[in-house]
Order: C-alpha cells, then sequence, then structure tokens
C-alpha cells in the first residue's frame, strides 16, 4: 500500500487524498491501518482534524478507529466508484460545526430554494497566462486566507499553462469573476474552485455563468463529474451551486482556514456528462 498524506499547519489537519492500492476489493484491516497511521501523524505533529477522501469501500474499516462520514461523492472515480470524505478528530472540538447557526440557516435557505433572479446573460471567457496577475490580485482581494497559494500569480501561470480550466467574466476589459476547474486528473473528476467577485459585481450572476461555462469545458474533456467544497455559511455561493444541479452531500465540521478563520464546508457534487 502506498499512502502520502499531506501536513497541513495552515488548516491544522493532516489530510489524504485518494490512497493507492484501494481500488477494487478492499480490506477493513488495511483501512483500518490507514486510519491509525494519519491519526498517529495527526498526533506527532499536534494537528487537530483528519481528513480523508478515499474510494467508498475504506468506509467501514476507517469508523473501527473513530472515523465518521462526512459525505459521499457518486461517481467520483471515473463516473463508476463513489468517493467517501471521512474525517477524525483528535481535537474533539473539530468535530462541530464552528458557525452552527450560520450554517443552519444556509440549511433552511436551500430547503426553500428560492428562484434566481432573471439577468442578462454575461460572456466568460478561458483565462490565459497573462491573465494570472490580475487573477492572483482579485482572488488575493477576496480572501484573507485561502487553502491555495491562489493569490500567487505564478501559481496560477502554472495551473494554466498546465492546462487548468479558469473562467473570468469582465466589466471594461478588467477582470470581476472567475472561478477554476482544478483537474484530478487520474479520477476524472474535478473541483470547482477560486470562486470570486468584486462587490461592487456581484448581484449579476456572474458566478453562475461562469460555473456552467466551466462545466462545459469539463463536459468537453470528457469527465463524468464535477464536485465542490463551499462555505457552509455564506448563503450565495451554495445557492449558486444547487441553481446549477448539484447536490448537498454533507458538511465537513471546522476543515481549513479561508475567509475569517477555519470554516465548516459543504459538500456538493453533481453529474457532468448527464444533462
Amino acid at each position: 500500500m502506498e499512502v502520502q498524506l499531506q501536513d497541513d499547519p495552515y488548516s491544522d489537519r493532516i489530510r489524504c487524498d485518494h490512497p493507492r492500492g484501494f481500488h477494487g476489493e478492499i480490506g477493513a484491516e488495511q483501512a483500518a491501518a490507514l486510519g491509525e497511521a494519519l491519526l498517529e501523524a495527526a498526533h506527532e505533529q499536534g494537528r487537530g482534524r483528519v481528513v480523508v477522501l478515499a474510494p467508498a469501500g475504506v468506509e467501514a474499516g476507517l469508523r473501527t478507529v473513530g472515523y465518521a462520514r462526512e459525505g459521499l461523492l457518486p461517481g467520483f472515480y471515473r463516473g463508476t466508484e463513489d468517493c467517501a470524505v471521512m474525517g477524525a478528530y483528535p481535537d474533539a472540538e473539530r468535530a462541530e460545526l464552528a458557525n452552527p447557526e450560520p450554517v443552519a440557516q444556509v440549511w433552511a435557505l436551500l430547503e426553500q430554494r428560492p428562484p434566481a433572479r432573471q439577468h442578462e446573460v454575461v460572456a466568460t471567457r478561458r483565462a490565459v497566462v497573462e491573465d494570472a496577475p490580475k487573477l492572483a490580485a482579485l482572488l488575493a482581494d477576496t480572501f484573507t486566507h485561502y487553502p491555495t497559494p491562489s493569490g500567487d500569480p505564478e501559481y496560477l501561470a502554472e495551473a494554466i499553462e498546465g492546462g487548468t480550466p479558469f473562467r473570468v467574466a469582465e466589466y471594461q476589459g478588467e477582470p470581476v469573476a472567475c472561478a477554476s476547474a482544478d483537474l484530478i486528473r487520474a479520477a476524472q473528476t474535478a473541483e470547482l474552485t477560486d470562486c470570486a467577485t468584486r462587490p461592487e459585481h456581484r448581484g449579476r450572476g456572474l458566478m453562475q455563468f461562469i460555473l456552467d461555462d466551466l462545466l462545459g469545458d469539463l463536459r468537453a474533456l470528457g469527465y463524468p463529474t464535477a464536485f465542490t467544497l463551499a462555505r457552509a455559511s455564506v448563503p450565495g455561493v451554495n445557492l449558486a451551486f444547487a441553481r446549477l444541479g448539484f447536490e448537498l452531500r454533507g458538511t465537513m465540521p471546522q476543515s481549513c482556514r479561508i475567509g475569517e478563520g477555519i470554516e465548516d464546508m459543504n459538500i456538493w457534487s453533481r453529474r457532468v456528462d448527464l444533462i
């Protein structure tokens, strides 16, 4: 079994994404050994949380060593195999929501599913490497904290050059909103992320148009599914994904540092290949 873990002091957690050797028939003992090794690493590094994204067959074994399911992403791996989002909490407080009241308000709003306002159609375009400095500035201005270095122009330029679909909406020639589809090529899925809009341009439905066009980019690549992790206490971004046909798959309590601090994240996913 080959396992790569990410020690993430920024969000005070250990994370393990898609450990190799876990496809097909998965033994509970092997999955439990993985969970224990990650917990040991968390204790050694003093981290308060462990996150595992892995084929759903690991769930039973991880539960035996104290992990809980936070979400399940159907068809995550190449459209055929589900992905379990599992959490463990060396710091017991990390099992609780950071912002329970705002999160509950968002859940209630999602149940009501208010109709979207009609907006004038806005064209978006794929970003090019030359856009990286302005996109980095937009993201840095939007997020005080962020789990990836998206405020770094060189990081964005490398991602765009490497084929990561970025979409921008412009006003008078300047980017005022953006989002990206972070490709997980081995699984043939993508995380929609880097969603940012200048405050003075919010309420125009820009993110809806950007995300819809990103789904088209993924469809053109032959990707069967997409997912996102959205700040659970922010109504707008959650409504945007709900209106695009994403389904709420779970909530990760106190998952990562973004916005004002360590935040709860809602898990959303949908099929891309089925219209």
